[in-house]
């Protein structure tokens, strides 16, 4: 292992990619609680993504004790530790412990030797207040209760920080909590048929998770799966083979067949509390049969191929909803209908299976990634990952605990679950994995969704399962994670699933 650090940072000073490349491919599956504090300080030192990538989502994973080591806070740049504290792959961190991780680094940045540390003891009280402020806006103070704060407020750390500082936190913690927690929705939806194959209204509900959590908690040893009664009581029209996502506080209604059978352009934005419907932008070219995720950071909506009446298309666009635009993306190295797409943080959107013409069902899984130049200028751009196990086409994705978890299939063919171990580096593809199934019971397609940390699949009878540990003794690997049907849903069927938080 020791050599294989030494070799990238020979491999860094002569600037060759392919072997530090090679170098963190090697130490990825070998990081350890002994030696991820080397990895780490070397991957900073550097300020290689790629190193970076392969630690953090151990440091997730054992994030309290990592970040209480004095090599973890002198070693860490300002930059990186931002990056850190906001990366979604520690989602599960609590917020207290991101802040004690603050205060401490503070606290070793503003004793430390200078030549020890980063250049931080020589910023203006100014700058020092900014940087703070930066640090703290990382975190999601709104998930902090009030006993959480309390605690944090009679540490050690709190104590070593200056008045001003603790001022800002608090001040920053009471304005969060006036907006309120955040709350999680879970939203099954439904196409009823008019006529044969062709659907014109999509019928949804939306149910606050945590009043079917106190379902699910309450629930007897051997008794019967809760029901959750939701009140389809939203009706809108919608385009027949339009693809549906959730972006911010909307769900989104986009591409599909108008009255004539022609591909449509039109997107359409839903309130899913009250069902009003309004017009977005609509899209440079019509399209159905698409897949949808949102990206950078969850802020804007991506579309990827489809079929345009004529031909399957590759084309790709994205909304930014705060202009209300959309634009061109690089095309897609495929060609293809009926995929599935999934944003993983920090390395950008993976799209998977599909169907192309002459080809069948799809076992391709293709990343897009996004890098902003120098310049501010966003640059796009494809990769080819290691194919599916199995071909399917409309699948559910999504990313859950470090990994691309795929599900189902469209036609009901492959109704296994497969997971992929992301790449480590520019030669890495990435590495699919065979995982437990549902036991009983067809995936739905493109119901695999993550709930405040939870990963749940609907099945084709209205049963939601969650993928759980098989027992608190089993290790926390995927592949050692099994089903289990936790609630009912009633008044429908086939019924997909959109989740949704908002903090009110």
């Amino acid at each position: 292992m020791d050599n294989a650090v030494r070799l990238f940072l020979m491999a860094n000073d002569l600037g060759s990619r392919t072997i530090t490349s090679w170098c963190a491919e090697f130490l990825q599956p070998r990081v350890s609680r002994e030696n991820v504090e080397q990895i780490w300080s070397v991957a900073n030192a550097t300020r290689n993504t790629h190193m970076i990538n392969i630690c953090v989502p151990f440091i997730a994973a054992h994030f309290d004790s990592i970040a209480t080591q004095v090599t973890f806070h002198s070693t860490i740049e300002l930059d990186s530790l931002s990056s850190l504290l906001s990366d979604d792959r520690l989602v599960s961190v609590a917020g207290t412990a991101k802040l004690r991780t603050i205060a401490n680094w503070f606290e070793a940045n503003s004793t430390a030797n200078k030549e020890d540390v980063t250049a931080f003891v020589d910023e203006d009280d100014d700058t020092r207040v900014a940087t703070f402020k930066d640090l703290v806006g990382a975190v999601d103070l709104s998930e902090i209760t009030s006993d959480d704060f309390d605690e944090f407020c009679m540490s050690n750390c709190w104590m070593s920080l200056p008045k001003e500082f603790r001022d800002l936190i608090s001040d920053a913690w009471k304005e969060a909590n006036t907006r309120g927690p955040m709350r999680y929705y879970i939203i099954p939806y439904t196409y009823p048929p008019d006529g044969i194959i062709v659907y014109t209204e999509m019928k949804f509900a939306t149910s606050e998770w945590k009043e079917i959590e106190e379902k699910i908690i309450a629930r007897s040893a051997g008794a019967e799966l809760p029901t959750a009664h939701l009140n389809f009581r939203h009706n809108v029209p919608s385009r027949d083979r339009c693809v549906v996502a959730v972006l911010n506080e909307s769900i989104y209604m986009i591409g599909g067949r108008n009255e004539d059978g022609e591909a449509s352009r039109l997107v359409d934005r839903v309130d899913p509390f009250d069902g009003r419907v309004s017009s977005a932008a609509p899209m440079a070219q019509g399209r159905y049969w698409v897949s949808a995720a949102a990206a950078v950071n969850g802020q804007q909506l991506l579309v990827f191929g489809g079929y345009n009446g004529t031909t399957q298309m590759s084309s790709c666009e994205k909304l930014d909803p705060a202009t209300n635009r959309w634009t061109s993306l690089p095309d897609m190295p495929t060609p293809l209908t009926f995929s599935g797409a999934a944003r993983v943080p920090g390395f950008g959107v993976v799209v998977v299976g599909g169907y192309k013409s002459g080809n069948g069902n799809l076992c391709t899984a293709e990343l897009l990634s996004c890098s902003t130049e120098c310049n501010g200028v966003e640059k796009w751009s494809w990769r080819q990952l290691a194919p599916m196990m199995q071909p399917r086409t409309d699948p559910g994705v999504a990313y859950f605990r470090g990994r691309v978890v795929v599900a189902g299939d469209g036609h009901c063919i492959n109704t296994g679950v497969e997971c992929l171990r992301l790449p480590a580096g520019d030669n890495d593809p990435g590495q699919w994995t065979q995982l437990h199934s549902i036991e009983n019971g067809t995936p739905q397609s493109g119901s695999l969704v993550v709930l405040n940390e939870r990963l749940l699949l609907a099945d084709r009878d209205g049963n939601v399962h969650e993928f759980v540990r098989a027992s608190d003794s089993s290790p926390l690997t995927l592949e050692e994670f099994t089903w289990k049907p936790i609630f009912t849903i009633r008044n429908v069927s086939e019924a997909r699933l959109l989740v949704l938080r908002r903090q009110r």
